[in-house]
């Protein structure tokens, strides 16, 4: 069948879905003079939060390894026979005696030395909408450096959007069908269906068209928390009620658009 006895059309679908978990990112950091003290003191900081994470729901946390790192500073140290021979030379310059002086006292020697051993781990987050309210308090334990969230998902991320392809190939055929009408002809099978928007040529292997895009990630929706953010490594009072924020994601725009390559025959 030729081109001319072939339409193609594309088909849209969409709808807001309202994400139904929310998720951290956490980072534990613990320093230490000695390298296995600091290790072993992440891993038991990591262990109490990931207990008290899993309260909130069961195997919410997926903990990442710990990563132990020398640090070093670096520092200035100045000996009396350093500056004498530098000034030494500079005296015999033409600098005012002024100068020569304030170069004296800023010669140093550069050096280094071990500031700690710095443990780190980190943690992903995921715990359903509705308990999500009582992990950020959870967040803002002494050993706990950083933590990004929330951000929202939906689970049911593929099922839905199998469902807007769904309704995305029907208004293909619909929108097909008139446009088939109006030109005097009549909607005959679908020959391609296809998810990307692709030439004519390459949908029906007539030519040689353009090689097809990745496919996206799943979706995440941005939105907003209505909680009152606590300041990080500020320690935790134990001894009061737990505090639950109410945090409320925003819907999230999911869509689909479907190409369709449809048979065209003639009335009668």
């Amino acid at each position: 069948m030729d081109v001319e006895n072939r339409l193609r059309i594309s088909g849209h679908a969409e709808t807001k879905v309202l994400p139904d978990r929310a998720c951290w990112t956490v980072t534990v950091r613990v320093e230490d003079d000695d390298r296995d003290a600091a290790f072993r003191r992440c891993a038991t900081a990591r262990e109490g939060l990931v207990q008290r994470l899993e309260a909130v729901e069961k195997d919410c946390v997926s903990a990442g390894r710990i990563a132990v790192v020398e640090e070093i500073e670096y520092y200035w140290v100045v000996s009396s026979e350093l500056r004498a021979e530098v000034v030494g030379q500079l005296e015999k310059t033409r600098l005012p005696k002024g100068v020569v002086a304030q170069i004296g006292d800023s010669i140093g020697e550069r050096r280094r030395r071990r500031r700690c051993f710095a443990a780190t781990a980190t943690l992903g987050v995921e715990v359903a909408v509705e308990a999500s309210g009582a992990v950020p308090q959870l967040l803002v334990a002494r050993d706990v450096a950083s933590s990004n969230g929330p951000w929202f998902k939906v689970s049911r991320n593929e099922e839905i959007s199998d469902d807007l392809r769904a309704r995305a190939v029907e208004n293909a055929r619909t929108r097909a069908a008139a446009l088939a009408s109006a030109a005097g002809r009549k909607l005959g099978r679908a020959l391609v269906v296809s998810d990307r928007d692709e030439s004519l040529a390459a949908l029906t292997g007539s030519g040689h068209g353009a090689p097809p895009a990745e496919g996206g990630g799943p979706r995440f929706a941005a939105a907003r928390a209505r909680s009152m953010p606590t300041p990080m490594g500020a320690p935790q009072q134990e001894e009061e009620a737990p505090i639950v924020m109410e945090i409320t994601p925003e819907p999230v725009e999911m869509s689909e658009t479907m190409t369709v390559v449809f048979e065209l025959t003639d009335l009668g």
